[in-house]
């Protein structure tokens, strides 16, 4: 189950990463770097547990 969170959690982290080269210089540039953030950490918390 966390193998298939943890695919989904890359996936919408390479999602938004190339949406945020859009955004760049505007005021989401903030919000997106904090939902990037957010996956890492997420990202990390589901490597740890498997």
């Amino acid at each position: 189950m966390s193998d298939k969170r943890l695919e989904l959690a890359i996936s919408k982290k390479a999602e938004l990463e190339k949406k945020f080269e859009k955004v760049k210089g505007t005021p989401r540039e903030e919000e997106f770097k904090l939902q990037i953030d957010k996956l890492d950490e997420l990202i990390a918390h589901l490597k740890e547990d498997n």
